[in-house]
């Protein structure tokens, strides 16, 4: 088979499948919305390869996201998450062969940068930390670790979550339940990766990487999860392990709207918390102003909680539903 390789010319797209089209090595961070037309056009069928420079801090996700078939990356001694992002979406075929793209992405009506009046949750995933065993440790301390738990994918669905710190025990750690959990509101499923970084918070309260563990969305199935840890360059480390609770569920059209109440809300209650913290350090703002934030801040935290209520009662009112049907 022999393939040409060729330049992208935004002005003329040729669809010639036996061409790849080479993309700038200069990729820009923010591309204007005829750039990403261009792009995706041209990637419906023909192969996109891109050269990126990991000093530039591109997003290789955003790379995905945009149909980039192939990318040329430096595998070099620096430890990223993007390589480990790399790792994790080959595990999905054991890491033989290629992996197909999701089939949303090859629609003609694939937007990677949806407006956000069009964007729909399509699940929700509950993640609860409970303990973790035989983590490494970089010198002769003993490690205080701590786990950050991040979901990876469009730009929109990119959020973190950190534990608490548990003091001087890294061979067998342990977070209560009901304190270290988090429910991650994801809009492309195809597209996120779940992501479990174990740091140790050293004297000087600084973060120290110890182990990772990295898995695409698509693959990961509810219930109490021994999770293998990795080193940076993904490689297992001996014995390190986590214990956590995964919960997929997918978001049902009627509970969209309960959904996106709930992501307005916690987006105000935001904004009100950087304003408040600009009064507290301006003392010559008046102080009326003040006490009207923290009374809207306090409406929209109680109404937050009934609708998380809300939310929960309809997630176990469903349990029990499906209890019933399969006694």
């Amino acid at each position: 088979m022999v393939v040409q390789n060729k330049k992208l010319c935004p002005t003329a797209i040729q669809r010639i499948p036996e061409r790849f089209n080479d993309f700038d090595r200069n990729l820009k961070v923010r591309r204007t919305e005829s750039e990403d037309s261009v792009t995706l056009m041209s990637t419906h069928d023909n192969v996109g390869r891109g050269y990126i420079k990991i000093t530039r801090k591109i997003k290789n996700e955003r790379l995905f996201t945009f149909d980039y078939n192939r990318t040329c990356v430096n595998f070099d001694e620096n430890v990223h998450k993007y390589m480990q992002m790399n790792h994790a979406l080959f595990s999905l075929n054991g890491r033989t062969g290629y992996v197909l793209q999701p089939e949303s992405m090859r629609t003609e009506k694939y937007d990677p940068m949806p407006p956000e009046s069009q964007r729909k949750i399509l699940m929700t995933l509950t993640v609860k930390v409970l303990g973790a065993r035989h983590l490494p440790k970089l010198g002769r301390s003993i490690a205080c670790p701590f786990v950050e738990v991040e979901v990876c994918g469009a730009e929109y669905d990119n959020s973190k979550f950190k534990t608490t710190v548990v003091n001087d025990n890294g061979l067998s750690p342990v977070w209560a339940a009901s304190q270290e959990k988090v429910t991650f509101e994801i809009y492309d499923p195809n597209l996120a990766f779940l992501r479990f970084v174990v740091y140790e918070e050293d004297m000087f309260s600084d973060p120290n990487f110890l182990a990772h563990a990295t898995y695409p969305i698509k693959g990961i199935k509810s219930g109490f999860r021994s999770v293998p840890l990795k080193n940076g360059h993904s490689e297992d480390i001996e014995l390190a392990s986590l214990l956590v609770f995964c919960e997929m569920r997918p978001v049902l059209e009627s509970e969209e709207e309960l959904y996106s109440s709930c992501r307005q809300l916690r987006r105000r209650q935001e904004e009100l918390n950087n304003q408040l913290f600009l009064y507290d350090t301006h003392q010559n703002l008046r102080s009326a102003n003040r006490d009207a934030l923290i009374k809207e801040f306090n409406v929209n935290e109680n109404q937050l909680q009934l609708y998380q209520e809300k939310c929960n009662r309809r997630l176990r009112e469903k349990r029990v539903s499906n209890s019933k049907f399969y006694s």
